[in-house]
């Protein structure tokens, strides 16, 4: 997946998410404006009725105009409120009886108190047919009532905009984790070509040497070519089985657990690592003799042999702690290193399966992401836990805690 499609593609999702947001915003703003626009014709027809009622009580509308006419706002309002009532529109109101002369209005009479009012909405309708007098409502809108009827059409829309806004974030979510994916498995093919050629090109030099260079007439210098050639093999050879056992999905490793002095595994680790970096270490280890494990031991060489190794290699001048102690039927190692450490956003995926920490253009450290998967691997069929802390530039602990069972 190129960058510019993933790109592309977000891009699509969120616009699609805010149009949708926006769609639905824009359907329940007009579904409140038709219920603010049907309460203020529900008002102008009570309005009206009551005004022919009170005020025109000879008209007949549409046929015949008022001879004469009455105002009286305590009449109308024994027409208007029920007439309210009856259309569902009762909320209280003030009313104003106005007179129109030569451009000047004059309020005439009054009911009702319009201070009470928080939400006034303005009706003005003539009352005579020579438009001289009319009547300006003022009447509470009952905005609350209105988004209270809309609550569900507003509570479902919300509902839906964040649903598919859950499966949007799932699915770029799932899209980044393809994307770190592809990169990591392209990473180890990379990493892993240059691992395995290295063992390879020193032992094809070394043979060429022993054929092309005399080194049969020195028996010296031909058991050093041979001790070159098989230490080369042999760091082949496990290469490659370490990643025949952690590289195929769903794989179950074999078990065979046996009483081990664990001691003298961690010596035996001890005495090989660093070799494969060519680097100078110190290692300082504390371990009483007589702690035994149930464990698999060849598990359990490679487990011990892949902190080791990383806590060499990630150091300039590597001084390695490693101390076990036995408590509460547990046999706990911490191995404690003085490297670069690591930051505190990658821990969270340092067991992951091909999940190296970025170094940028630096390549001082060769790998292919599958030792500390491994790692937990090994701890977790044991039952026994394993953890990591570090800080950068202060050197990293990795604590491994496997039940002792000797039984």
């Amino acid at each position: 997946m190129s960058k510019k499609f993933f790109r592309n593609i977000s891009i699509i999702a969120v616009a699609s998410l805010l149009c949708l947001a926006v769609v639905q915003a824009i359907w329940v703003y007009r579904m409140y404006n038709d219920s603010v626009a049907d309460f203020q014709r529900r008002v102008e027809s009570a309005t009206y009725k009551s005004i022919y009622k009170a005020f025109r009580m000879d008209a007949i509308p549409g046929l015949a105009n008022a001879t004469h006419i009455k105002m009286n706002l305590d009449d109308f309002s024994l027409y208007f409120e029920p007439n309210l009532m009856e259309l569902d529109a009762l909320q209280p109101y003030y009313a104003e009886v106005l007179f129109h002369d030569a451009g000047t209005t004059r309020v005439m009479m009054t009911k009702g108190e319009k201070p009470s009012l928080h939400n006034p909405m303005v009706i003005v309708v003539p009352i005579d047919d020579d438009e001289l007098y009319s009547l300006r409502l003022s009447i509470e809108t009952p905005f609350k009532a209105f988004l209270e009827r809309m609550r569900g059409l507003i509570l479902s829309s919300v509902a839906i905009v964040l649903l598919l806004s859950v499966v949007l974030l799932y699915l770029v979510r799932t899209m980044f984790r393809q994307k770190t994916l592809e990169e990591m498995r392209r990473d180890f093919t990379h990493n892993i070509t240059h691992e395995l050629k290295t063992p390879i090109s020193v032992a094809v030099t070394a043979t060429d040497a022993l054929r092309n260079f005399s080194a049969d007439a020195n028996p010296e210098r031909r058991s050093r070519y041979l001790e070159i050639v098989e230490a080369q093999l042999t760091q082949l050879s496990t290469m490659v089985e370490h990643i025949l056992s952690v590289s195929v999905e769903g794989r179950e490793y074999k078990y065979n657990p046996t009483n081990l002095h664990i001691q003298d595994i961690i010596n035996g680790v001890v005495q090989g690592a660093g070799m494969n970096v060519g680097k100078e270490s110190k290692f300082h280890i504390d371990c009483p003799s007589d702690i035994i494990v149930l464990a698999d031991e060849f598990h359990i060489k490679n487990l011990l042999a892949t902190v080791i190794d990383n806590a060499v290699k990630y150091a300039e001048e590597p001084v390695v702690n490693v101390s076990v102690s036995d408590e509460n039927g547990n046999v706990t190692i911490d191995v404690e290193d003085n490297g670069c450490g690591i930051a505190k956003e990658h821990l969270l995926h340092i067991f992951e399966k091909f999940y190296r920490v970025p170094t940028g253009d630096i390549h001082t450290v060769r790998g292919y992401g599958l030792g500390l998967y491994y790692a937990k691997q090994v701890v977790q069929l044991h039952k026994g836990t394993i953890s990591i802390k570090s800080s950068v530039g202060k050197g990293t602990t990795v604590t491994i805690k496997l039940p002792k069972n000797e039984q």
